[in-house]
């Protein structure tokens, strides 16, 4: 099998260029935001949602905010993955499995 290698003579050096139409308003990325002007947008959003809502919904909606940063209402604890993982993963499918199979194998 012989191999063909092409000219490169009658292809350009380099790929034409595409004149783009340059903006007036630079677009910033959101990673060279000022860490306290993002934090005060944050906190002014945050205002305008509560001014807009109910001021009963609005006081409710900052307290659960509040409550959730300190892990009310439930806190599960640490054992908690190790325990219920397997019960999930291996017992409960094996009860189920077993049930099942009394069940279809019992004679009507």
């Amino acid at each position: 099998m012989a191999l063909t290698v092409r000219s490169t003579a009658s292809k350009a050096a380099t790929a034409p260029r595409v004149q783009r139409a340059s903006r007036a308003v630079a677009v910033r990325p959101v990673a060279s935001m000022d860490i306290k002007k993002a934090a005060a947008s944050m906190a002014a959003v945050a205002g305008v949602a509560a001014i807009a809502a109910a001021p009963a919904e609005a006081s409710q909606v900052m307290q659960t905010i509040a409550s959730a940063a300190e892990g009310y209402p439930f806190v599960p604890p640490e054992w908690a993955p190790a325990v219920f993982v397997p019960l999930t993963g291996l017992v409960l499918p094996a009860i189920a499995m077993a049930s099942l199979f009394v069940y279809i194998e019992k004679e009507a």
